[in-house]
């Protein structure tokens, strides 16, 4: 069997341009709500990182603060997260590829260095007595609206980790970070 194409009545009328539907309802030719084409796999941003039930919650109160280095070639985000009220402050050590002048939105692991993980020496708690609080196990999601009308970006870091007494502790931050 042999498929060929109806006859045209009027060979003058240019074929119209192939509509198919892409499944993309937002026009944008990367199919994201942000608009960028970095050929990113966005299913990360419907993972949940369960902050309930904390010992230790970062959310009210907490100044934030990053300082952006470089090492092995990779974007090393060092934040801050400061709860004004405790004292206590979180220390997180995120590494990702070079890509932005900002945080790189995504899931980091627990690790120890490599592009998307959390570092397990550099993430934990810092007490006001210089005491430190370190972790066995954690993940942290970071989410940036680059474009935020306050002409920064916007940032919402949610994290969990685990210590050695099986204590958990959580952060749930949205806000601005404060560049050092």
């Amino acid at each position: 069997i042999v498929a060929c194409e109806p006859t045209v009545d009027n060979p003058d009328t240019p074929t119209p341009p192939n509509t198919e539907d892409d499944g993309k309802e937002d026009g944008k030719e990367d199919g994201k709500e942000d608009g960028k084409d970095d050929g990113d796999d966005d299913s990360w941003m419907d993972e949940v990182i369960d902050t309930s039930g904390a010992d230790y919650l970062f959310k009210d109160g907490i100044t934030g603060k990053v300082m952006f280095l470089e090492y092995n070639g990779l974007s090393n985000d060092y934040i801050s997260l400061f709860d004004n009220a405790t004292g206590l402050t979180l220390f997180l050590d995120l590494y990702s590829p070079m890509v932005y002048d900002y945080v790189t939105p995504g899931i980091y692991t627990f690790g120890d260095g490599a592009a998307m993980t959390a570092h397990r020496d550099y993430c934990y708690i810092h007490f006001p007595d210089d005491t430190l609080m370190r972790f066995t196990d954690g993940r942290v999601k970071v989410i940036v609206d680059p474009e935020h009308s306050s002409g920064y970006p916007y940032y919402h870091i949610t994290a969990r980790f685990v210590n050695d007494a099986e204590e958990v502790i959580a952060a749930d931050y949205e806000g601005q970070l404060i560049a050092q």
